[in-house]
């Protein structure tokens, strides 16, 4: 047992923790209410017993002074006995009601009697004994017999015991689906960023094996030549960069330094810096700018959401590809030509790759970061596919 708690993540330790804690919390809360109850019950049966005896002693008391035979005519309940003993006389007379009535008289010596006064339990016995000074002395023992209360305690216990074990058990079950529940977004917060080192440490390999490659190159050669190693350098390292900006996007998006910002000039920037990516794929670029839109916001929010768009336009693009790009002063629309996308539903969710394999490169951040930032700014965005092209629509009004 020892050894499966300490396989377990950490998480799942503070569940287990957490329901543990929550079992002995519930078991005591449990044990408290029950043995109230027990105690109670049992309190109150006693009660009754001990007023019974009492009326019966109250009626007994006055016909002590006349003639200590005259109890024999009280009527005392079933499983009662009483027994009186004269002090002066040192005679008894004790009368048991078990079975049936019977009485009868003998004598004692009061220096082995020991007396005194209150109630107590004997085993099946409630005892009350009571001191009564009068004409003449007198020693009052009664008695109750308490099996048939005992053997209701006894089943009182038994089913409590058994109904705080279910509670327990059910508290244990709640408590472990209840915790499980409340870590749950944390568990999916430590397992989204073990997923995101995977993937950036996956995806830094590649370029930082090329720079590294290439510097090695560039000494081999004594740096001459040095022009499309250097290329290859600056092109992996922008790679790099694009990957720090999404995980910073991601992180904190904030709304200061709110500015007008012409959708056409982003944009125009931005395939600038896609150029080579494009040349290299032959893709085709439709820029269409039927009416510029001017936007009220963040420059960097909207240059992270539209690079995000181009860069899935590019590296999601087929050879000899169509990007198409529509302005229009309450919408743009970014479509390009490529595989087709499976599940357009969650393709805007963090961390989503549909190339499971790892092939393409990326975090799958990107479009979960444009969401975030339209979602910001009340912009509404959706994903289509049509006519063979994956169509990306942000709607500003």
């Amino acid at each position: 047992m020892i050894d499966f708690i300490k396989n377990l993540d950490e998480i799942e330790k503070v569940r287990i923790k957490i329901t543990f804690l929550l079992i002995l919390v519930s078991g005591i809360i449990v044990f408290i209410l029950s043995s109230s109850i027990y105690f109670l019950y049992e309190n109150q049966k006693y009660v009754e017993i001990e007023d019974k005896l009492k009326t019966t002693l109250f009626e007994i008391l006055p016909k002590l002074n006349e003639d200590i035979s005259k109890i024999i005519s009280i009527n005392i309940e079933k499983n009662m006995f009483l027994c009186v003993y004269d002090m002066s006389s040192q005679e008894k007379l004790c009368i048991n009601n078990f079975n049936e009535k019977k009485y009868f008289f003998s004598k004692f010596n009061k220096e082995n009697l020991k007396v005194s006064n209150g109630t107590s339990v004997n085993q099946n016995l409630y005892i009350l004994t009571y001191y009564y000074k009068s004409v003449k002395d007198f020693y009052i023992v009664m008695g109750q017999d308490i099996t048939k209360v005992n053997e209701d305690l006894r089943k009182l216990k038994k089913s409590i015991f058994l109904s705080s074990i279910t509670v327990i058990f059910l508290s244990g079950f709640l408590a472990f689906s209840v915790s499980g529940r409340l870590l749950r977004p944390l568990k999916q917060q430590k397992e989204n960023l073990e997923h995101t080192l995977n993937i950036v440490a996956h995806d830094l390999k590649t370029p930082l094996s090329v720079i590294n490659t290439n510097l090695y190159l560039m000494k081999v050669k004594n740096f001459q030549n040095v022009e499309n190693h250097m290329y290859q350098i600056e092109k992996n390292l922008e790679y790099i960069k694009s990957i720090i900006s999404n995980i910073d996007a991601l992180k904190s998006i904030s709304k200061e330094d709110l500015e007008d910002i012409k959708v056409s000039e982003i944009l125009e920037n931005i395939l600038n810096k896609f150029q080579t990516s494009i040349k290299e794929k032959n893709i085709k670029v439709e820029f269409n700018k039927n009416e510029d839109a001017l936007l009220k916001a963040n420059k960097t929010d909207i240059e992270v959401c539209f690079t995000n768009l181009i860069d899935n336009a590019v590296k999601y693009n087929i050879k000899d590809g169509v990007i198409k790009i529509d302005i229009s002063k309450d919408s743009i629309v970014i479509a390009n030509t490529g595989k087709e996308i499976k599940n357009l539903k969650k393709i805007f969710e963090k961390f989503y790759r549909e190339d499971k394999a790892g092939t393409t490169k990326g975090l799958g951040l990107g479009l979960s970061i444009v969401k975030k930032i339209c979602q910001k700014y009340s912009f509404k965005i959706k994903a289509e596919r049509k006519d063979d092209m994956n169509i990306f629509t942000i709607y500003f009004r």
